[in-house]
């Protein structure tokens, strides 16, 4: 049953970054332009951050095996329009039903492998789902690529859509329900100010660097701040609310979500900032960028196993600690790395840094979510994937401007050293980031007594 979920999840985040390399093939076909054809990505994104608000409240009205399968499904029927969209709108249809599928779909799998394994065990749990979010954006990339050059990118929806009618005829078998997620009430004004609100805010913190119009970026973030304000109010007063966003005032629960916010924010800057330091300062191809991300993807995946079981032995200090140490260090060399480094060199920083932060990711993770009762983990896997994706565009938003600062600074150097100053900035503003995630766990991580207890009794 847990591999039937796995392969769910598997397919929901393959089908993220799967596409990337096909987007120059979709212009040439469909006739679009970059600034067009990037919507494919940036919308399914959009979206997805949509959904995420509403999975709990469908996991409290859908039965599991109702709401995992329907999600397939729907991730199958939009797999099938793109594979013969005409047109471009077509197409971009076919990612909408995608990604309504994967913003409902990630945490609800989450969500009920959590509830399978027994607290003592959730390290380990969580640890194997890491393993294959991991594991999936190191590898789609590459397989998409051999794929689209040997017989087109149409191919890619074909095979998801198979794979999406394998995964619902091994459902329709082995998948049971769970029961444990409260029913909510449904909200349309709460609907409605969660999807205008985090759209308003996405959209304009991933254009916020590359908009020709900054007047109406900043309008957008604020309308999108205060329609999520009115939102979360509006929650907290409810008697039952389709959100329960009062678990943050669990503090254990808040310090986990903002250590791994942190996280999220400066891995996502990191991974738009190597590359461009890869390609314009060492002066190296798109495809040495990809390979110098690899190891570090590889590795980090396999991180995540490992401390989720060291997790369940001895708890959330001994281990995420470590794993925060390892990430900062790796932060710290990124910013030394200069226009005399190596691919290899910053390939070796970056992997320091990718496999402490997700050594550390999936402990910070458990912590949080055994601090809660069973029946707010769909809840907390909502609001946990909500905050990441506004941690991750901002970051992203914040990081590119830091970069774009050394235009500023240095208006009279050349391109290429307003380049190398811009990384410093850049990669110095992710170390400050992921410093400021190891002080808070220091201040905050304790193990709970009971969970020690459990460990001397199991030895």
């Amino acid at each position: 049953m847990v591999i039937v979920l796995l392969m769910g999840t598997l397919l929901a985040v393959l089908n993220m970054s799967v596409v990337t390399p096909a987007l120059p093939s979709i212009m040439k076909d469909l006739g679009v332009d970059s600034t067009t054809v990037q919507w494919l990505s940036s919308g399914y994104s959009l979206v997805e951050a949509m959904v995420i608000p509403l999975a709990a409240f469908l996991m409290g009205r859908f039965s599991t095996r109702r709401l995992f399968i329907g999600c397939i499904s729907l991730f199958a029927a939009g797999s099938l329009v793109a594979v013969f969209a005409p047109t471009f709108p077509l197409l971009m249809v076919g990612r909408v039903l995608q990604a309504l599928c994967t913003g409902a779909i990630m945490p609800m799998v989450t969500a009920v492998i959590l509830l399978v394994f027994p607290k003592e065990s959730r390290g380990t749990a969580m640890g194997i789902t890491g393993l294959v979010v991991g594991f999936a954006p190191a590898l789609g990339p590459s397989i998409s690529g051999m794929i689209i050059d040997s017989f087109g990118w149409r191919t890619l929806f074909v095979i998801m859509a198979a794979v999406a009618l394998v995964v619902i005829a091994l459902a329709a078998v082995y998948l049971r329900n769970f029961d444990g997620f409260q029913p909510g009430a449904f909200d349309p004004v709460s609907v409605l100010l969660s999807s205008v609100g985090l759209a308003c805010l996405l959209y304009g913190l991933s254009t916020f660097t590359s908009t020709g119009n900054m007047a109406l970026t900043v309008a957008l973030i604020v309308i999108g701040v205060l329609l999520v304000a009115v939102f979360v109010r509006r929650q907290l007063k409810a008697k039952e609310p389709m959100l329960r966003v009062g678990i943050l005032d669990n503090r254990t629960y808040a310090h986990s979500v903002i250590i791994v916010a942190c996280m999220q924010a400066a891995l996502m800057g990191c991974n738009v900032m190597v590359p461009m330091f890869i390609q314009t300062v060492l002066g190296a191809s798109a495809t040495a960028s990809g390979l110098a991300m690899l190891p570090g993807a590889l590795i980090g995946a396999c991180c995540g196993i490992v401390s989720g079981r060291l997790f369940d032995k001895y708890g959330i200090r001994k281990v995420s600690l470590p794993g925060l140490t390892v990430m900062t260090i790796g932060g710290v060399l990124m910013a030394l790395l200069g226009a005399d480094a190596s691919v290899v060199v910053t390939a070796c920083a970056y992997t320091v840094l990718y496999a402490g932060l997700m050594f550390a990711m999936t402990p910070v993770n458990t912590w949080g979510i055994n601090a809660l009762d069973n029946e707010n983990i769909g809840h907390a896997q909502s609001v946990t994937n909500t905050v990441g994706q506004i941690a991750s565009s901002m970051g992203t938003a914040l990081i590119v401007s830091i970069s774009a600062l050394s235009t500023t600074l240095a208006p009279t150097a050349t391109e290429h050293a307003q380049s190398i100053l811009g990384s410093t900035l850049a990669f110095a503003a992710i170390a400050v980031i992921l410093a400021a995630a190891l002080i808070m766990a220091l201040l905050t991580t304790r193990t709970r007594r009971g969970a020690a207890k459990r460990t001397l009794a199991r030895q």
